[in-house]
């Protein structure tokens, strides 16, 4: 009988879902019939497109890009339609101010996040204060911990004997390694390497997109109740407290009889959210932690995936890099000064990701209230915004070649304009989107660029690596999203010295 009563209470609300979305669709294109389409854009047959938008984005924008040039174009996805903008639209997304073109509404409507991370974290984001400015100004202090837990997770990870090649699964093996290295600095020393919260974070990128994508799919009004039955956020909350408790209570102790400095204080993330004296609870804090582990892990183990993928595939360039690290880091150690210095090691990571990319379509807004961009363009409220970044990291006028992957790219620009720190990875421009742009950049991007830069550094200088029998794409698409194939392998061996 239970099981009759939620096959009914499901039905009803997907045939609920299904009616709201195609009387929002149709309301919401009447409001951008001045913008023009690509693909069907009746009330029915643009569903036809939104279905090929999970299929063949990269397609469908990089069509319209073609075709309305520096002008703005709307694809349908199956819940509303998106505005693409272009390259020259960035100015106006700058400029405006959260009130009007909002990256937190957007990110809302695409994760529902009062509902998968709980209505607190995007209530008072103050992990983003805390990312852009303590662990930034931090990085100095973290990176030799950083480097030191990477060192340790490839090896017990890869397991691998002298001169023995072993086959491994690229982006499985590459998320328990940026777990590890990401967790020492925001939940520290033992908890980054507990088997159970590894496990728990690396699986929840996943489970938080597959959540978002179904809760999207139905109106407002019966989110809450959908919620229930679409999502796992209280027992991933209760399931991570149990780890943080007894720490968060052992830190309020020392706080309480020491203050806010004692020998041997931690100095990562939890600490700092401890510090701002805003929460105590472990079910909230592992929610936040869970926050900044949804945006640092995926991002930055896709990122390392594909450039693995790359470098095995274009073996020329390893001793290059190989050398680069042995001069730096043999000189100035596992420093954030060294890390600067390795300019080809950042531009392998940045032109791979140039080449590649994380999605078709970034930098996300919904638009608060009726706005009108530079060039005339009229955008309603209510619109879903968009830029087209992986067709501008694609544009002839933007890069020279641009189907070409080249590693030096980078490195050219910098030594042809004398300005190193512009075309790094972390820096942000109307060429290089992957950040983001404006004051809603990342900000945590430059702990991301440090921690890509330890990777790949330590991969060249401890292990050779090389295709397999089989070779595979690095990437696979699913709607926006350019995810690291998690079906490709490489081969990785101990270097004898």
């Amino acid at each position: 009988m239970a099981d009759i009563v939620f096959a009914s209470n499901l039905l009803c609300m997907t045939i609920i879902a299904f009616v709201a979305a195609c009387l929002y669709r149709a309301s919401e294109f009447r409001n951008l019939k001045h913008i023009p389409s690509v693909g069907s854009s009746g009330p029915l047959s643009s569903y036809w497109t939104a279905i090929k938008f999970y299929t063949n984005c990269s397609e469908i924008v990089q069509e319209g890009y073609n075709k309305y040039q520096a002008g703005a174009f709307k694809v349908p996805n199956l819940s509303h339609w998106v505005v693409v903008l272009n390259r020259n639209h960035l100015g106006d997304i700058i400029r405006a101010s959260d009130k009007e073109l909002s990256l937190h509404a957007a990110l809302e409507d695409y994760v529902r996040t009062k509902y998968t991370f709980g209505p607190q974290i995007m209530g008072d984001a103050y992990q983003n204060a805390i990312l852009k400015s303590r662990l930034t100004h931090n990085l100095s202090t973290v990176s030799p911990d950083v480097a030191d837990e990477i060192a340790m997770a490839l090896d017990e990870v890869l397991d691998l004997t002298e001169n023995e090649w072993k086959c491994m699964p690229v982006l499985e093996t590459v998320e328990k390694v940026v777990c590890r290295a990401s967790n020492r600095v925001f939940v520290g020393f033992p908890l980054c390497r507990d088997s159970d919260w590894i496990e728990l974070s690396t699986q929840l990128t996943n489970a938080i997109i597959k959540e978002g994508l179904l809760l999207s799919l139905f109106p407002n009004f019966v989110m809450p109740l959908a919620a229930k039955f679409a999502t796992k956020t209280v027992n991933r909350i209760k399931r991570g407290a149990r780890h943080l408790a007894p720490i968060i209570t052992e830190r309020l102790k020392y706080m309480k009889e020491y203050g806010k400095k004692w020998n041997d204080k931690p100095d990562d993330f939890l600490q700092w959210c401890l510090d701002e004296g805003k929460e105590t609870s472990a079910d909230l804090l592992a929610a936040r932690m869970f926050a900044v582990d949804f945006a640092a892990i995926h991002t930055s183990s896709n990122t390392f995936a594909q450039t693995l993928c790359y470098l095995a595939a274009n073996p020329q360039y390893i001793q290059p890099l190989r050398e680069e690290v042995q001069t730096t880091i043999g000189k100035d150690g596992w420093t954030k000064e060294a890390l600067a210095k390795l300019l080809k090691i950042d531009g392998f990571l940045k032109e791979t990701q140039r080449f590649e990319g994380n999605a078709s379509l970034g930098i996300l807004r919904r638009a608060l209230k009726d706005i009108t961009l530079t060039d005339g363009t009229f955008i309603p409220k209510g619109t879903h915004l968009s830029v087209a970044s992986h067709a501008i990291h694609h544009d002839p006028r933007v890069y020279d070649d641009p189907d070409v992957f080249d590693p030096y790219r980078y490195t050219k620009f910098q030594e042809k304009q004398g300005d190193g720190s512009r075309y790094q990875l972390a820096t942000v421009s109307s060429e290089w989107l992957m950040f983001g742009v404006g004051k809603t950049a990342c900000p945590g991007r430059f702990f991301a660029a440090m921690m890509l830069k330890l990777l790949l550094a330590h991969t060249v200088l401890a292990y050779d690596l090389k295709l397999g029998d089989v070779s595979y794409p690095a990437s696979v698409c699913m709607g926006p999203a350019i995810a690291a194939n998690p079906a490709a392998k490489i081969m990785l061996r101990r270097r004898c010295n």
